[in-house]
């Protein structure tokens, strides 16, 4: 439906902000709430096409972690070892923070530690030649004492190598309640939401951006922050983001289950947790790749049934479940995983691919676009 304006709108409601922030995850409203607790005064908006943001933010496993020996390990190989160890302390960071910002019973976070399981000789054989190398790296570069420790887990009955490395500093959360919190936050600092505008081009103006929706709503900025992350592709292709969609099942309750943490298998494309007496599990894009590079939500039955087998192989062997639900997000890669957090421009800054970690990485790059604006 075309939107034509009335004067109160356009003189008021829609009249210029001083920033805007287009993308209202768990990135952006971040973004937002920083920006504003610097500048009480300034007129911020948050813009999404969706009443809820429709990415990752709300529809990830609910992860808080940094990163497991063989995800590290395989990041050696497409970015310099500096980077990979400074994005993992970020992320470790992040992590600290957002249970110091928001309160971990506010946002359902549990320091579980994870867990990185091994079902093959030759990556627990890596495990055993690299973990102390990893372990070196991320003392040297965020302090922490052994992040990588060995523990038996045969009494979690799944069907795996007993022993398996231990991560004391990771946990589950609850990435609805975390989204409600900051929602509720945004509202009461008076950051203006703006919801089911679906922006289809941004243009530089004088002293700022102009951006134009659908249906013909036409915003301007002095300042305009792009966090669309997998999206972005669309209003700046000339930015190595590519989507990768990441398709999740979940059981029914299931008595005396065993497992409580999360898990992490296969360089990070597996992983699985507890939700109170479920199993959630989420992962295998790395066998359908060109499948899962997609803006799709629709899941697909061969990612289902990989993980179904997976389930019943690894995690729950001669155990009988059943799925109650599944559901798909889309995650931003590139050719690293290193996020781009940049300004275009005087009045354009972008903060986007996330590389599955925005939960982790929210906290502390939110403070380094600020320190941009």
């Amino acid at each position: 439906m075309k939107h034509f304006s009335s004067f109160w709108e356009s003189s008021v409601l829609l009249r210029k902000f001083d920033f805007i922030v287009l993308g209202a995850g768990l990135i952006g409203k971040q973004i937002a709430i920083k920006i504003k607790s610097k500048s009480p005064n300034a007129r911020i908006a948050i813009v999404d096409r969706s009443p809820i943001s429709y990415g990752a933010s709300t529809r990830n496993a609910g992860f808080a972690c940094f990163g497991s020996v063989s995800e590290i390990v395989d990041d050696l190989n497409r970015s310099p070892q500096d980077q990979v160890a400074l994005l993992a302390s970020k992320r470790l960071k992040g992590i600290q923070q957002l249970v110091s910002n928001f309160g971990a019973d506010a946002i359902g976070y549990r320091n579980t530690g994870s867990f990185e399981i091994y079902t093959q000789q030759s990556e627990f054989n890596q495990a055993i030649d690299k973990f102390a190398f990893v372990n070196q790296l991320l003392y040297d570069v965020a302090g922490i004492d052994e992040a990588f420790q060995w523990r038996n887990i045969a009494n979690f009955k799944m069907n795996c190598f007993d022993d398996c490395l231990f991560n004391p500093y990771e946990g589950m959360i609850n990435t609805g309640m975390l989204n409600e919190v900051m929602n509720d936050l945004t509202h009461r600092m008076g950051i203006i939401p703006l919801y089911g505008l679906d922006i289809e081009s941004i243009a530089k103006i004088n002293h700022g951006y102009e951006l134009k929706d659908k249906n013909g709503i036409e915003l301007s900025c002095s300042q305009l922050i792009v966090t669309t992350n997998a999206f972005t592709s669309f209003l700046l292709p000339e930015l190595d983001v590519t989507p990768a969609r990441g398709q999740i099942i979940l059981t029914k309750p299931i008595e005396n289950l065993p497992i409580d943490g999360i898990f992490h298998h296969d360089k990070g494309y597996i992983y699985f947790r507890n939700l109170d007496n479920r199993v959630l599990l989420g992962g295998a894009r790395n066998y359908f790749e060109n499948q899962e590079n997609t803006f799709d939500f629709n899941g697909e039955d061969n990612i289902r049934t990989h993980l179904e087998k997976y389930l019943a192989e690894f995690i729950l062997p001669g155990r009988d479940f059943e799925i109650e639900t599944s559901w798909t997000g889309i995650m931003a890669m590139g050719k690293e995983k290193i996020p781009i957090v940049k300004r275009i421009d005087n009045h354009l800054i972008v903060c986007v691919r996330m590389s599955g970690m925005g939960v982790a990485l929210g906290p502390v790059l939110s403070d380094e676009v600020v320190a941009l604006c």
